[in-house]
């Protein structure tokens, strides 16, 4: 019997695991392991920045860095608690500062920015199902904006020609949205409320969104638009996946982290689009002092991961798996790097045309590798 999908929304990559355990090691169906593709990681070592202290529990869950000169992390602080309250924290040449935000807001749950002047983020109350805002920066201050009718918006990202996509769920329906000189245009409208929790957009007419499958043995959600058609992408595995991210670097360097729906609750895995295929990689197991084939218990709600490009055709990898080590993959093989605490990276992205990485954290501190 297939079991029900879990609900994305708060966060993109966590997930309802209501007392069952996630495995360690496990076999991974699809495609064979790929060819080498790139080279190890960038030399450097991964550090903290010092940022304005959040209160509390706190969490990173998204950042953007638009520049070397300009990076927004987004979250956070008195997590889970009645005065939680979200939180952008924006760096520039002159240091970092905490944004104002409208009141009522509890979460961050990401942000995305082409321009250090044009910055988005998707933000909630307590409960996302009551108020989901969708915030600009435009240089100055974060202010709300309107986003589909009817909407309740799951994932966002720029095109690089400046459009804003959204993934959103209405009564009745699932739709992508763009917005282009402040109006919104439904560009995918499916026939059932479902979660298309990701979304990367390339050009105007190169985007990817994915999320969680109708079933274990449905087909994976996984669509590309071209400029002028949405297709749905054969995965070509038996079980399906549920995109958990997708990292877009180029028409042929695509990235997608994704956790399969088989009844052993393997882990997530990171496959690769280089313009025609699919590989699939397994990540790591944990070092052996786990144990090999041990179970590893995760909570209750449990963080899967985070990726983003290393400017080099690989990626970096986050995962609640191994809180020990940041996971480089050049292409071909695995290498791990030690983080400056041994605390989850909620949140990773990379400056554009650089190998400088940045990340968000569970614990609301920021590192950089660079």
């Amino acid at each position: 019997m297939d079991r029900p999908a879990p609900y994305p929304f708060p966060s993109r990559r966590a997930v309802m695991i209501g007392g069952v355990s996630l495995l360690g090691t496990g076999a991974v169906a699809g495609p064979a392991t790929g060819t080498a593709r790139g080279a190890a990681p960038p030399p450097g070592e991964w550090a903290e920045t010092p940022v304005p202290p959040l209160s509390g529990q706190s969490h990173l869950l998204g950042i953007a860095a638009p520049s070397p000169w300009h990076v927004f992390a987004g979250g956070t602080e008195n997590a889970f608690q009645p005065d939680a309250r979200a939180v952008i924290l924006h760096r520039t040449p002159r240091g970092w500062t905490r944004a104002p935000l409208p009141d009522g807001l509890a979460v961050v749950h990401d942000v995305r920015a082409r321009h250090a002047a044009n910055a988005w983020a998707l933000a909630s109350g307590p409960d996302a199902r009551q108020r989901t805002d969708l915030l600009r920066w435009n240089g100055r201050r974060w202010t709300a904006v309107s986003g589909p009718a009817d909407r309740q918006l799951h994932a966002i990202d720029l095109d690089r020609a400046g459009g804003l996509w959204a993934t959103g769920l209405g009564a009745d329906s699932t739709t992508v949205s763009v917005r282009r000189n402040g109006r919104w245009a439904d560009s995918l409208t499916l026939p059932q409320p479902s979660g298309l929790n990701a979304i990367a957009a390339g050009g105007a007419s190169d985007v990817w969104v994915g999320g969680v499958p109708e079933s274990q043995t449905g087909p994976t959600p996984l669509w590309r638009f071209d400029g002028t058609d949405w297709t749905r992408v054969p995965w070509g595995s038996t079980w399906a996946h549920w995109i958990l991210q997708i990292e877009y670097v180029a028409p042929d360097d695509v990235w997608f982290y994704a956790l399969e729906q088989h009844p052993l609750f393997p882990p997530p895995t990171l496959h690769h689009w280089n313009g025609s295929q699919f590989t699939v990689h397994p990540i790591p197991r944990p070092a052996a002092r786990d144990g090999d084939g041990a179970i590893r218990p995760a909570s209750a709600v449990g963080f899967l991961g985070s990726i983003a490009s290393d400017g080099r055709q690989g990626v970096w990898l986050s995962t609640p798996f191994d809180t020990s080590h940041l996971l480089h993959f050049d292409g071909a093989s695995w290498t791990r790097a030690v983080p400056p605490a041994a605390v989850t990276a909620y949140s990773m992205t990379r400056v554009p045309h650089t190998t400088t990485v940045w990340a968000g954290t569970q614990t609301g501190t920021v590192w950089r590798r660079s």
